[in-house]
């Protein structure tokens, strides 16, 4: 009887594994899956339907750690004591630590510039390290500090199941270089990327061992963090987490206005910019506890104001703060108010996944766009669209812990798409709810079907500053925009937040992402993922005819995008014809019907979408309709745009009227409009020119600019 139960377990995990076999074959001819992906099947941590696997594991630890800042040095004297738990089921011989600041240190790469005064020959300073309470020679061969990494060999494997207590202490200084951390200004820091930090062991990969070189981002595991911040006691820190000890922190009158916060859905000015002349708080030695987190950032300034409100989101409060200094109050009045409302949005309409954390601060001082944290993000300015950008993160890389280091795609695309949606569909005087695929040319068009338009799952860590924007925000947005067309609203919504759920604290791959998006829709989305994920390619839909009723188009190219058919009566009226970008699971000429042909003045066909040629998407040409317009010539010229540094050339190209920025790597041809403004043939970018000089908005950006004429 034994024997026999034993035959049938055996049969049964030959008829398992035959069937992972079939389904791996299957997938592997709709696209490639490669070797670490097809291990984590078999091994049963990941499966084929998107879900995390019944043997899913991943790597935790607990981090208690105590820093002092001195501001006048923008010294930090840090130490921590970090208990590392071993949940894979490997025994490992080695722990990985990031040293993040030793990209600062000499001679190691960087691809960024760095001010020449934040490199030092030893970049983090390391003062102690011990493992299980024995001492490390740090000059000893048990140690390799390689890159931004410190290797640890064990003299003891750390088992399967078992856990390590690892406590060091260093010392490193803020740096001058403002870029993702550093100093806003002389007595205001963001302090990021700053504590000896073991690096993810995962179930695809192992060991993450990628140095940091200001480019790529995150990828961090999952813990918790009990972290003691001390700074001069006319400081104010904000951090990650919940502050444990505002009443040995704050005097009476700022804690009485915290508390009033706590509960408080109306903004509250815990510190107001008139406070601030010879202000101090009771004590300076902070407390702050952040539970199942990617990371810890912290901030602090001795003139920041400070407002903040709570946004209810389930059946929680969440504290809502603004840290802005103090001259800019003005500027900062509604910000609060502002990222109260995104919340709200992305809690109950898009991604409508309730935000997961107990707070959120923004703190103003980033020179150029804007950086993430778990419950922080550091800004740039008050600007909406980026208030926006910054907080989706908590959803991606921070509550679904995307390996950006890897697959930048599936954290910033996400924030830039999502952003773009709540952004029209909410927070816009004049909303708009879609499509969205049109809000992407000028950013896609100048790099899509070019040497550097690799496939989009080519590794992060092998992309460069000819690339990695592109293939990391605009690009991953535009794919996701023909995904939403494609499947509807609901269905896109139903399908994104079952992929948050699922991934949720836990860490997905892009064959994770396709096959939970299949799974939900019940769609072979193979025709989208091959050509846009796996192959290089372009986007070249034109007009072949127009006869009666029935327009002819076709793809040139081998990537799908959607249909756009925008048509102008002559009696002025317009309308929208769209099809999915599933027209092209065939190949061949399509046909659309054009209702009223008779009355049709002009039409073109994804005049606002990237495309390979833009000249032969219209009916008629538009050579011909710029024939019937009258073109002042004096706009033609480069303008200088002083406020972002850039200049701006408009120029005769073609027979037709093109702008082209090349430091945004931003162009598209101009059509006169009736109300004398130059727009864009997607119309995301509107222009006066008068008097040698130009006035703009770039739709898509958020952005209003002006500039004069270069003298030629």
């Amino acid at each position: 009887m034994q024997k026999n139960k034993t035959l049938v377990k055996a049969l049964l995990a030959c008829l398992l594994m035959a069937g992972f076999f079939s389904m791996a074959n299957a997938q592997e001819k709709r696209f490639f899956v490669p070797s670490e992906i097809k291990n984590a099947y078999k091994s049963g941590t990941r499966s084929m339907d998107g879900k995390p696997g019944p043997k899913y594991w991943q790597n935790t630890a607990d981090y208690q750690i105590k820093v002092k800042v001195v501001p006048g040095t923008r010294l930090l004297d840090g130490s921590e004591t970090v208990t590392y738990y071993n949940k894979s089921p490997k025994d490992l011989n080695t722990i990985v630590v990031r040293l993040y600041f030793d990209v600062f240190r000499k001679a190691n790469p960087r691809a960024s510039r760095v001010r020449p005064d934040d490199i030092s020959d030893e970049g983090v300073k390391l003062k102690e390290l011990s493992i299980n309470g024995e001492a490390v020679n740090l000059k000893s061969r048990q140690v390799n500090r390689s890159g931004t990494n410190l290797y640890i060999r064990l003299k003891k494997p750390l088992k399967s199941g078992e856990k390590v207590t690892m406590k060091t202490a260093w010392e490193q200084y803020i740096p001058l270089t403002n870029r993702r951390t550093g100093a806003a200004d002389k007595t205001s820091f963001f302090v990021a990327y700053w504590y000896p930090q073991i690096a993810v062991y995962d179930d695809v990969f192992g060991w993450d061992t990628e140095n940091y070189s200001l480019r790529t981002e995150f990828y961090n595991g999952l813990a918790n963090f009990d972290v003691t911040i001390d700074a001069p006691k006319n400081y104010t820190v904000w951090a990650t987490g919940v502050l444990q000890n505002p009443d040995k922190v704050f005097t009476d009158k700022t804690l009485k206005q915290y508390n009033e916060a706590l509960k408080s859905s109306k903004t509250v000015d815990i510190i107001k910019p008139e406070d601030l002349d010879k202000f101090e708080h009771k004590a300076g030695s902070w407390q702050f506890k952040a539970q199942e987190v990617s990371d810890f950032a912290f901030a602090l300034s001795d003139h920041y104001a400070w407002t903040a409100a709570v946004q209810k989101v389930d059946n929680r409060q969440v504290l809502v703060s603004s840290a802005f200094p103090k001259e800019k109050a003005k500027n900062y009045a509604k910000y609060t108010e502002v990222q109260q409302k995104i919340m709200k949005h992305f809690s109950e309409d898009v991604p409508g996944i309730p935000y997961p954390y107990p707070r959120f601060t923004s703190f103003i001082g980033l020179r150029g766009g804007g950086m993430e944290f778990p419950m922080m993000a550091y800004n740039q300015d008050q600007g909406t669209g980026l208030a926006t950008h910054e907080m989706h993160h908590t959803y991606f890389p921070m509550y679904v812990r995307i390996n950006e280091r890897r697959f930048a795609w599936m954290d910033e695309g996400w924030a830039d798409y999502i952003t773009t949606v709540v952004m029209n569909r909410f927070m816009r005087k004049e909303k708009d709810n879609g499509p969205f695929f049109g809000k992407y040319k000028s950013s896609v068009q100048g790099t899509v079907g070019s040497f550097v338009d690799l496939p989009l799952i080519t590794s992060t860590q092998f992309m460069d500053g000819s690339n990695y924007g592109y293939a990391s925000y605009p690009l991953p947005a535009f794919i996701y925009s023909i995904l939403h067309h494609h499947l509807g609203d609901k269905m896109f919504l139903k399908a994104f937040r079952e992929y948050i759920r699922r991934w949720a604290k836990k860490s997905p791959t892009p064959y994770d992402f396709f096959y939970t998006f299949e799974d939900v829709s019940k769609q072979d989305l193979g025709w989208l993922w091959t050509p846009w994920f796996f192959r290089q390619g372009n986007v070249d839909v034109a007009i072949k005819s127009m006869k009666g009723s029935q327009l002819t188009i076709f793809n040139k190219g081998n990537r799908p995008v959607p249909v756009q058919v925008n048509v102008t009566y002559k009696d002025g009226k317009t309308e929208k014809i769209y099809q999915s970008a599933s027209i092209w699971k065939t190949p061949g000429d399509k046909k659309i019907k054009i209702p009223n042909a008779k009355q049709v003045a002009k039409l073109s066909v994804n005049s606002n979408v990237v495309d390979g040629d833009i000249m032969d998407n219209f009916y008629p040409s538009l050579i011909d309709q710029l024939k019937a317009m009258k073109i002042d010539k004096s706009i033609f010229g480069d303008y200088a745009i002083a406020r972002y540094g850039f200049t701006m050339s408009v120029i005769n190209k073609n027979g037709l009227i093109f702008m082209d920025v090349p430091a945004a790597n931003t162009s598209s041809y101009l059509m006169p409009h009736k109300d004398g403004s130059y727009r864009s043939l997607d119309e995301q970018m509107v222009f006066k020119f008068e008097g040698g000089s130009v006035k703009g908005e770039l739709k898509q950006f958020g952005v209003k600019i002006s500039g004069k004429k270069k003298k030629e």
